[in-house]
């Protein structure tokens, strides 16, 4: 009876939620606390309902039913308390005792929603730094502070823009919901199977051609979608099965799908939900993130492809039987309709430079009249549940999203109020002595160990509220080096022992968790090397005018990648053997700083394996024709 009576209010609030933000994103946005506040209580609604605690019988709907009437109580109390004057009343008089105790309520509320909807990772991280601000006097050396109490955890964490209802939070209920709706529509529409069946049209005549179809397919998914595990999740339910059954073993076809997966979140022109609170936090038009970002992610995704096709010569696959490969002609011409939404994104996005907000706003006006058009000509009906079941789907995926920006949110009102943040960039310069190399070092592990628990935005807005100060002052261009830290947000998903996405498609493969892991994160490689190579050459995320010094970068950078692809897969034409693995690898490395003198070395190192290893391939082809000949004269 509960559950049959939560899917209806869940239905109402979560339609009721996309009608709010699409109607503001059309009319202008509310005031900021109130925009934000709307958008989180109703989050939280949807998140006691669709995550209820599990007990069975009259106890179970009383337990659940009552969180629902007291979180639906204290929203209510939230928007009352939301308002303009109310907000200006609380900066000359400062919060009310009953303020303060709903803050604490709000803030334990979403911890416990988070954990439930996220994970444990991010909630020990924000249990971890309210332990930091209660007990701040105690904490040793450099690290005490004056300490916080409930008053002050309350009134600057709740009731300012600075902690909860902060940025990552306005980027969440503002346009972040809106492309989830979109990519919900499109999913309903049915684009997921068409980009499949195009991806696998397109690679499947070639050696490893389901695992290419995997990293296609999943490049294209994961940009749209922007959480690897939902990638691996859908799209992986039939390239893993796929790459097992042409030869691949399991770990590999699960470490293939993790790795794509993973990389469509560096994918233009959608990236996930980081990239948008990236364009805020440095102040830049999305469209700038989105150019900065196409050179290195199809940096990883040819080092992704050229190392799974290595591996399919190394272990002899074959091309897939033509039978099983879809025929281009004969779905393109009547599918093609599903581009249109991404073409259309696109052109709101750099051609018309749009803000985030109003490209996706228009994307999904576009999305909608289409599938009402396909829905019209197909079945002569218009979708109106189908529409609003996708609006209502969209909400639903907001809510761990929100979860995870909300929680992130009290880990940096923390940070700011005890000035952990400067003491972070102190401590990464210190401990590197001012050498750049030892700062990105201490920068990537910081965002591995935070990714391994956390969702790619949160691990991005917290490491980049630390990391990134230290890296600019350092001298890194700041675009560069916020792409730095999420760039590691996301690989913290392929990096062992935690690796959430290999985990997930271990699942579906059957092979060892930490095995899939292993093999995943040496299938992208590349993404833990190309943040360093735009670090010390910036003109690869297009921060230079002349276009022959771009393409210059990205020609060396391409011969960098290949070469590190060989020496990972171990394989070219015929074995590398080990020197030449060891050669390839140091070419690969001098190209990652990119100046003339590092380039021609790098060329060089990469020109003479390559040279040895082709002409021991024709030796062994010609001494195999020799010998086919020989038997054929002596039969």
């Amino acid at each position: 009876m509960f559950e049959k009576t939560a899917n209806k209010i869940i239905f109402v609030i979560g339609l009721s939620l996309a009608a709010f933000h699409i109607y503001t994103a059309m009319n202008g946005l509310l005031t900021p606390m109130l925009q934000r506040g709307i958008h989180v209580m109703g989050v939280l609604l949807i998140a006691v309902l669709l995550y209820p605690y599990v007990i069975k019988g009259i106890k179970g709907t009383i337990i659940n039913s009552g969180l629902f009437i007291l979180v639906l109580v204290s929203s209510i109390y939230f928007l009352f308390q939301l308002s303009p004057d109310r907000i200006a009343d609380r900066g000359f008089l400062g919060p009310t005792q009953l303020e303060i105790i709903f803050g604490i309520f709000l803030i334990v509320l979403l911890l416990e929603v988070t954990r439930k909807t996220v994970g444990w990772g991010i909630f020990w991280v924000a249990v971890g730094t309210l332990i930091y601000a209660f007990f701040g006097p105690y904490f040793p050396g450099a690290l005490s502070h004056r300490g916080m109490d409930f008053y002050d955890v309350s009134s600057f964490i709740v009731w300012t823009t600075e902690g909860i209802f902060g940025l990552p939070i306005a980027v969440a209920a503002t346009f972040i919901i809106l492309f989830i709706i979109f990519g919900s529509l499109l999913n309903r529409l049915g684009a997921g199977d068409f980009f499949l069946k195009l991806a696998l049209a397109l690679t499947g005549r070639i050696r490893g051609g389901p695992a290419q179809t995997a990293i296609v397919g999943s490049s294209i998914m994961g940009s749209v979608s922007g959480s690897s595990v939902s990638n691996v999740v859908t799209t992986g339910n039939f390239t893993i099965p796929l790459m097992m059954k042409t030869g691949y073993s399991p770990r590999i076809s699960g470490g293939v799908e993790a790795a794509a997966s993973t990389g469509g979140q560096i994918m233009p022109p959608v990236m996930g939900a980081a990239a948008f609170v990236m364009a805020n936090v440095m102040g830049v038009p999305y469209s700038t993130i989105v150019l900065a970002a196409l050179i290195p992610a199809i940096l990883f995704y040819v080092s992704l492809c050229s190392t799974v096709y290595l591996e399919a010569r190394k272990s002899d696959l074959k091309p897939m039987e033509e039978s099983q490969i879809p025929r281009l002609k004969s779905f393109i011409f009547k599918e093609i309709y599903f581009v249109i939404p991404l073409i259309a994104l696109v052109v709101f996005l750099m051609g018309y430079q749009y803000s985030a907000m109003r490209s996706a706003l228009f994307t999904i006006f576009v999305t909608v009249l289409l599938y009402i058009i396909v829905s019209l000509i197909k079945h002569f009906k218009i979708p109106v549940k189908e529409i609003l079941g996708a609006l209502v789907d969209g909400v639903k995926m907001i809510v761990p999203v929100t979860a995870a920006c909300a929680t992130a949110g009290i880990v940096i009102g923390v940070i700011s109020y005890t000035g952990l943040g400067v003491l972070f960039t102190q401590l990464v310069i210190g401990l590197s002595g001012g050498h750049l190399i030892l700062a990105l070092f201490f920068t990537m592990i910081a965002c591995i160990i935070l990714g391994m628990g956390l969702p790619t935005t949160a691990a991005y807005i917290i490491t980049a509220i630390l990391g990134a100060p230290a890296l600019v002052e350092l001298g890194v261009p700041l675009i560069a080096a916020h792409f730095f830290i999420f760039y590691f947000a996301i690989m913290s998903f392929i990096t062992p022992p935690v690796a959430i996405s290999a985990y997930a498609a271990s699942g579906i493969s059957g092979a060892n968790a930490m095995a899939t892991g292993i093999s995943a994160f040496k299938l992208g490689i590349a993404g833990f090397i190309v943040p360093y190579m735009f670090v010390y050459n910036p003109i690869l995320l297009g921060q230079m005018d002349n276009i022959f010094l771009v393409i210059y970068a990205f020609v060396t950078a391409l011969i960098g990648i290949f070469s590190l692809s060989v020496a990972v897969s171990g394989w070219l034409m015929s074995k590398v053997h080990l020197v030449e693995r060891g050669l390839f690898l140091t070419s690969a490395i001098c190209l990652i700083y990119s100046n003339i003198f590092t380039d021609v070395i790098g060329a060089l190192l990469f020109a003479l394996p390559l040279i040895l290893n082709i002409r021991r391939y024709q030796t062994l082809n010609n001494e195999a024709r020799l010998s086919q000949v020989e038997g054929t004269s002596a039969w």
